[in-house]
């Protein structure tokens, strides 16, 4: 018996859509989902060539998505043949047989249980305050965060930015949490240093009762995207699963900020009530070690971080506006994975692209001798450039990557991208082949040579474009290849511009200074 079958997810607001649309007209489906049995993905992968759900089928024709679906009942809503459309799908489709392409099977196994994260050990998920009570260390640096008498101080012609002095820190905290002896304060003061919630600004001495500058560990590095407190907790083994987790955490804010003509305003997201929690919880990166990530997991990890990061980062310490600001966002912004220390410029093209030079770069992104160089991929996969997203007009969409289907799911957004005609153009009637200025600034990562850029790019192309390309390279004649100029532009609304001083903790200023101190 025929069937109407939906690849869908668990809480997708267009799968809901998609199958509320068939049950309002009492037209039965089924539903493969793949919360449940996420091995089915890569079926849906192959048979739709998409990588949104939902995917829905009619037997085994493709209708496409949520949309698809809605014009098409919409349409049979209106038709004169049946009465209704149950009467149609009943005369029409299930009369057919049963799909017969294994890869629309109804699964058999049972469903997957998603593991929860393994619990945090007591100790480490609470903080201690003054009077004894337990708390969460996000309570905890949001309270001091205000308690303390954050300001810029100045010292032998430098400044040192969002500090206190100690004498000024323990005064703080007799005020906000109400402790009547100085003594004790002090000591609540070392209980923070101790758990490294409040540091010396070169980290040269404990906490102490004096003129020595401190700073709130969530704004000592402020090059450090996830360093508002020190991950001190268990850490979810489960790489990926964290990695998505905190997506949809930023899914969440992303949506909230979005207005209806797909603008970010990067300045609200700062405001919206999951912020603070991201905030925390990426912090847990730290504790990720990279070098234990097959190389499939490794590069669907770092398109999804990179990803991540860097609405985080336009987020928290804004959009470089300016080709040098830009440059400098993707070379000094930082995030900490497992304790080691990377810049976007480092993931991107230490990592993901074998260490190979920046195109403008006159050498590899690490030394030799560099402890990173352990998480470089053997080979750099061209594809990954259809995949990163810098935040620019330019840049493919968002899409999220899995380790299992990494191969497939790249094809599929190389596809996609090459489909626009801003990113590969076919001008048969010229000879000419327009591309991306991707294909160009990293055409050592697609082709040897400049010439092979037409074989290259077909086999990113599919239909009428792929066909006329084909023509043109079995013409012998040379094809002329261009390169379109990169839109730089970005999706936000509002935002704060991005300046590089501003993420520099301690910075010499001798004018300043000087003005300062008299």
């Amino acid at each position: 018996m025929g069937r109407i079958t939906i690849f869908s997810l668990q809480e997708c607001p267009h799968c809901i859509r998609s199958k509320s649309a068939l049950a309002d007209r009492n037209i039965p489906f089924t539903e493969i989902s793949l919360s449940t049995h996420p091995n089915k993905r890569t079926d849906m992968l192959s048979l739709a060539d998409k990588l949104t759900v939902p995917q829905i089928f009619l037997n085994e024709q493709h209708v496409g998505g949520a949309d698809d679906i809605i014009i098409l009942l919409a349409k049979w809503d209106l038709e004169k043949k049946y009465s209704t459309p149950l009467e149609r799908y009943q005369r029409e489709i299930e009369t057919e047989k049963e799909p017969s392409d294994p890869r629309l099977a109804i699964p058999t196994t049972p469903p997957v249980v998603q593991k929860p994260p393994p619990p945090r050990p007591n100790r480490n998920t609470v903080m201690k305050l003054p009077n004894g009570t337990l708390t969460s260390v996000l309570d905890v640096t949001t309270q001091l965060e205000s308690a303390l008498p954050i300001q810029n101080l100045s010292w032998n012609l430098h400044i040192y930015k969002n500090c206190f002095t100690g004498t000024a820190g323990i005064e703080g905290l007799m005020k906000h949490f109400e402790i009547d002896l100085r003594e004790e304060a002090v000591q609540y003061g070392n209980y923070l240093h101790s758990v490294k919630m409040i540091q010396h600004v070169h980290n040269e001495h404990t906490f102490k009762d004096g003129h020595f500058y401190y700073r709130l560990n969530s704004q000592q590095n402020p090059k450090l995207l996830n360093s508002r407190i020190t991950w001190m907790e268990r850490v979810d083994p489960d790489s990926m699963s964290l990695l998505k987790y905190l997506t949809k955490l930023m899914g969440v804010i992303v949506s909230a900020v979005t207005d209806n003509k797909g603008k970010l305003d990067y300045i609200a997201a700062r405001s919206h009530e999951n912020y603070s929690i991201f905030d925390e919880a990426v912090c847990e990166l730290q504790g990720v070690d990279m070098g234990e990530m097959d190389e499939k997991t490794r590069l669907a990890f770092g398109i999804n971080l990179y990803n991540l990061m860097v609405t985080y980062g336009f987020i928290k310490v804004g959009v470089g506006m300016t080709n040098w600001n830009r440059s400098e966002f993707f070379s000094s912004v930082k995030f900490n994975i497992g304790g080691n220390i990377l810049s976007f410029n480092d993931l991107e093209h230490g990592i993901l692209r074998s260490n190979a030079k920046p195109y403008y770069g006159l050498s590899t992104q690490f030394h030799k001798s560099d402890p990173r160089m352990r998480f470089i991929l053997k080979k750099v996969d061209c594809r990954i450039h259809f995949a990163l997203n810098c935040g620019a007009k330019s840049c493919p969409p968002i899409k999220n990557f899995t380790a299992d289907a990494i191969n497939e799911e790249l094809r599929i957004v190389s596809q996609a991208f090459a489909e626009q005609d801003e990113n590969v153009f076919v001008d048969e009637a010229k000879n000419e082949l327009h591309l991306t200025k991707l294909m160009s600034w990293y055409k050592c990562d697609f082709v040897e040579s400049a010439t092979n850029l037409p074989e290259k790019a077909v086999t990113f192309l599919r239909g009428s474009k792929k066909e006329q390309l084909q023509r043109m390279i079995l013409s012998e004649t040379p094809i002329s290849v261009k390169f379109n100029d990169y839109d730089w532009s970005t999706n936000a609304s509002l935002c704060d511009t991005f300046d590089p001083s501003a993420i520099n903790p301690n910075e010499w200023s001798p004018f300043k200074a000087l003005c300062d101190a008299l």
